[in-house]
């Protein structure tokens, strides 16, 4: 553990909980996966963006529950290693690593992609390798990580809000160009077989992968027994307007016989845009949008997030313990945050968002799913543990999940489902090997997290910055729920019109 009395800093309230999380989601599964899926199923991709979005509800109100009990770094790590053992944590530790430091790869390729097509917009090409642009990125990133949350966190929000301000500007200059015959039954694609059709929500799933993102900053979030469950409680809804509109839009301007087309497309709204002839301004302001909004948001808690796993498991002495130390002016576990850098580029360099994407999707299952055990072992083991909020329906919560995550994992294919497994007995071997004799003890976890616990009964807002947290939270909730319905009837209204 570390000697000096240097300690992450809680500097993070809600509404970064919210951007952190929605960041991670929001970028490269939409903008390239999840956009390719309108490809195959057309407008009717709604009906799978709807499922994924009640698929991520209970386990986040699962992980809202764990997050407020257990706020600390680490995430399912650790609630894993008190509620399972250490060694179990280690394999969802990696398995997260492995998921989240490829999803922050992807998104810088995926950046270079629509930077790029911000020049093709004004007729103009640039010959720069795509690896060169996506690895100036992640320095940008790493340095910002780097320097402090409070930073990052800033940085974030800029980020989000960036993202959706544009994003707004475009959907009002775009909506009148909207042919509301693409949305006719007989535009739809013939719905797929079960296994496809599985393959297909596995990938819209994607799209919303990262719902709990904020649980594994719990140690930098403040008051997070009241901020982490009122975030992962809007999450996965802001998700899916953000989703639910973007694809809406993109089957609504493409033309329905050039859906198809969208399936491989590497940057299928700049391509779907150039198909439906709206080269120039259309697509120069989306891509700004998806590259320096949608894209950046999700690069930083890609490093954020990971590098919180590594610091913990350095702390535990799972890892080195060099990776355990904070920067002792920033507070920053420094050595985590260039270890994840050093990784995310050596992916970059493979150029290939589909085969990282695979990897992060079958690795971000078993993380899910050693949380969702992870829950139910606490609720047994530890009834009397203070919970601020408690998940309804735990066991139909937990085995609902467990099987569905378990199908979606299936979905992915004999030789991704093994590459996982690879890293799973890697990590135990690792465990066993080098790890096991310097590692925490059980009994050292609790009396750990009783000192942090004790901590936390001081970490009580003010009457009146309660009653700020209290309205803001109420804003957001008036926000989300208007706007979830306003998208719905939307759909409605589309299929409606003849």
């Amino acid at each position: 553990m570390e000697s000096n009395n240097v300690t992450l800093n809680r500097q993070l309230g809600m509404r970064e909980g919210i951007t952190i999380t929605t960041g991670t989601v929001i970028g490269v599964g939409l903008f390239t996966t999840g956009a390719n899926c309108v490809g195959i199923m057309g407008a009717g991709i709604i009906l799978l963006t709807f499922i994924g979005l009640l698929i991520c509800i209970l386990p986040a109100l699962m992980y809202a529950e764990m997050g407020a009990a257990l706020p600390y770094a680490g995430g399912t790590y650790n609630y894993a290693k008190r509620a399972i053992s250490l060694p179990v944590a280690n394999i969802s530790a990696w398995h997260y690593l492995m998921a989240l430091i490829a999803c922050c790869s992807t998104e810088s390729l995926a950046f270079s992609n629509y930077f790029s097509w911000i020049f093709k917009g004004m007729g103009m090409e640039v010959a720069i390798d795509n690896r060169i642009i996506a690895a100036v990125l992640m320095f940008l990133f790493v340095f910002i990580n780097y320097r402090g949350v409070k930073l990052s966190g800033r940085w974030q929000n800029a980020f989000v809000f960036f993202f959706w301000s544009v994003s707004a500007v475009w959907m009002l200059v775009m909506i009148h160009n909207i042919d509301f015959s693409n949305y006719l039954p007989e535009t739809l694609t013939t719905f797929p077989g079960f296994k496809a059709w599985v393959e297909i929500l596995t990938w819209i799933w994607w799209c919303y992968a990262g719902f709990e993102t904020c649980v594994g900053m719990g140690g930098e979030i403040k008051y997070p027994q009241i901020n982490i469950p009122r975030a992962l409680f809007l999450a996965p809804f802001v998700i899916f307007i953000v989703n639910a509109l973007f694809q809406w839009f993109l089957a609504g301007l493409v033309p329905a016989a050039s859906h198809s087309a969208l399936a491989e497309a590497a940057a299928p709204y700049a391509e779907g845009l150039q198909m439906a002839g709206y080269m120039g301004f259309p697509i120069v302001l989306l891509c700004i949008g998806v590259a320096f909004g949608g894209d950046f948001s999700t690069m930083n808690p890609g490093i954020e997030a990971p590098s919180r796993y590594i610091y913990q498991m350095g702390q535990d002495g799972c890892l080195p313990r060099v990776f355990g130390k904070l920067h002792p002016k920033f507070r920053t576990p420094y050595i985590a945050i260039l270890t994840v850098g050093i990784i995310s580029f050596l992916l970059i360099l493979t150029n290939s968002i589909a085969f990282v994407a695979q990897i992060n999707i079958c690795s971000l299952f078993w993380c899910y799913i050693i949380g969702f055990i992870s829950f139910w072992e606490l609720r047994r083991k530890e009834p009397e543990l203070k919970r601020p909020y408690k998940a309804p329906w735990p066991v139909f919560s937990t085995v609902s999940s467990i099987i569905i995550y378990a199908l979606m994992m299936w979905s992915c294919g004999w030789v991704h489902v093994g590459i996982s497994f690879i890293i799973t007995a890697c990590s135990l071997v690792v465990f066993y090997l080098f790890a096991r004799k310097g590692s925490i003890s059980q009994e050292e976890i609790k009396e750990l997290q009783a000192k942090e616990a004790a901590m936390l009964e001081e970490d009580v807002p003010s009457a009146k910055e309660k009653s700020k947290m209290d309205k803001e939270y109420r804003i957001w909730k008036i926000a989300v729920s208007i706007l979830t319905v306003l998208i719905i009837l939307l759909y409605v209204v589309s299929f409606l019109l003849k």
